[in-house]
């Protein structure tokens, strides 16, 4: 590609990534106003958790489709496709229905994350992808910092249905800079194309769907040690086992059993699992430690979160440039999750009498450390990987990632709630009174720990992660296997020799 195509379609899919984390973030703000509005504060979770599920569901079978088809076609498609949902989502007149737009949706966006890093990993070198991680990481902080403003503005001046069409205007830039400079990526093969793994794109996506939702139901509906929920465990874990006997004897499996033997694919995947499950820790329970323990605002609680984000994106770019230069990972891996694991020990001493710039350098600690690995795991397994199964590594270390983010709120909410035990109720954890600071902190305090944990067994796993050297060029495909001669030969005669048939 000429250098100016190669930057518009890098654009576009820098604002395609903007477009899918922006969402989260923007309708997130307006929950409590659309929960009012459509009365239906009992499904409050389910807006979110809805689209959760669908979007971590697609995310294997979409990384296959592409490696086989081509990206172009998938990019554009789920970018029109997100956008017709997520207007419809505007117009949504109850509750449920705006949980089953949400849910559609989810499948948009799970085209959208699995195919943007999948193509980012064809039309970059894993070299060139090291540079421009620092562009990675500021679209996803842009959006995470613009989304509260922004979703929370048109909330207040407009309506909670105007959150949903701002996104319309950054989908219309993608679609025009995919459509003019994104190139055609499908693999040329000979020969008979292979059959779709029909059962193994259902079996995968329906275990991956339960497993979710009985997390998500988990602790909240029902008991962890319910009847139903076991149900659901064992239903996901069946079909689990049965996606393992059908790739096994598949032509062309959806998720190919060999990437579990791949060393280095195997472990950057676990550790973007271990990675995303600490990490949500910190975004989701440092501000109620904020609010809750130390009784800040809102806004102040946000103002303190800025450390972590700005030293994210400094160290990450930071890493990216030296990893470009020097052509080695498993430094970065090892320094980031060991500074990750320091800062939730950190995290983990807070308590009511913890000042505001201890919280500024235990945070500044953890983007620190977080910077070194947002990035650099996915770098990692796609330098392991072929050009033809870019999209099924790429989608794999982000279906992990993704299954981080939803063990993370299961294992971590649930220690919370143990931890304080009968004096607070499930609802109201998120509002306490005065009086439950100190249970409060007390409960964080093993959140936290739990969290440095986390850390710690990633840093374990990253010991044992083989470095292979970063690649300047993308590897030759493999040669096509010749195609069959299309005469059957004789009974009793020999072939005819070729030229080359006596080496």
């Amino acid at each position: 590609m000429r250098r100016r195509e190669l930057a518009l379609a890098i654009g576009g899919l820098l604002v395609c990534l903007f477009l899918a984390a922006i969402d989260t973030s923007i309708v997130n703000t307006a929950l409590p106003r659309i929960a009012s509005e459509l009365q239906g504060l009992e499904l409050y979770a389910w807006v979110t958790t809805g689209y959760l599920l669908t979007s971590t569901a697609v995310v294997p079978v979409v990384g296959k489709l592409g490696d086989r088809y081509g990206r172009k076609h998938l990019l554009v498609g789920g970018v029109v496709y997100f956008l017709i949902i997520t207007a419809l989502c505007g117009f949504a007149q109850d509750m449920p229905q705006l949980i089953a737009l949400r849910t559609l949706q989810g499948i948009g966006g799970g085209i959208l994350f699995a195919t943007i890093f999948a193509s980012m990993g064809e039309l970059l070198t894993p070299v060139a992808r090291a540079r421009i991680s620092g562009l990675i990481t500021a679209t996803f902080s842009t959006a995470n910092v613009l989304g509260p403003v922004v979703g929370g503005f048109l909330t207040d001046a407009f309506s909670w249905r105007a959150v949903f069409y701002a996104n319309l205007p950054f989908g219309f830039l993608a679609l025009l800079a995919l459509w003019r400079a994104f190139p055609d990526t499908r693999q040329q093969t000979r020969g008979e194309p292979k059959p779709i793994d029909i059962a193994g794109a259902i079996t995968v996506t329906a275990a991956t769907v339960l497993f979710l939702l009985a997390l998500s139901l988990g602790g909240r509906q029902y008991a962890w040690d319910s009847p139903a929920l076991l149900g659901i465990f064992a239903a996901a874990a069946l079909l689990v086992g049965l996606f393992v006997k059908i790739e096994a004897s598949a032509v062309d499996p959806v998720v190919p059993l060999a990437l579990f033997r791949n060393n280095v694919v195997a472990l950057s995947a676990l550790g973007s699992l271990l990675q995303s499950m600490g990490m949500f820790g910190a975004s989701l329970f440092i501000p109620l430690f904020i609010q809750g323990v130390l009784g800040a605002s809102a806004t102040i609680s946000g103002g303190l979160l800025a450390p972590m984000v700005l030293t994210m994106l400094i160290t990450n770019v930071a890493a990216g440039l030296a990893i470009a230069q020097f052509g080695r990972y498993k430094a970065f891996l090892l320094v980031g999750f060991a500074v990750s694991t320091v800062g939730f020990a950190l995290m983990s001493t807070a308590g009511p009498d913890t000042t505001y710039p201890f919280l500024i350098v235990a945070m500044g600690v953890l983007g620190f450390g977080s910077g070194f690995l947002v990035g650099t795991l996915n770098l990692a397994a796609q330098n392991a990987a072929h050009l033809g199964e870019m999209g099924v590594v790429s989608s794999f270390t982000q279906f992990s990632r993704s299954m981080g983010g939803t063990l993370g709120s299961a294992a971590l909410g649930s220690i919370l709630l143990i931890q304080l035990g009968p004096q607070v109720a499930a609802g109201t954890v998120a509002t306490p009174l005065a009086g439950m600071r100190v249970p409060l902190a007390a409960a964080l305090h093993w959140v936290f720990l739990a969290s440095a944990l986390l850390m710690a067994i990633g840093l374990l796993a990253s010991v044992f992660i083989r470095e292979l050297p970063m690649r300047r060029r993308h590897p030759a495909p493999p040669p096509p296997s010749p195609a069959p001669p299309r005469q059957a030969l004789v009974a009793g005669s020999s072939p005819t020799p070729t030229s080359g048939s006596h080496r």
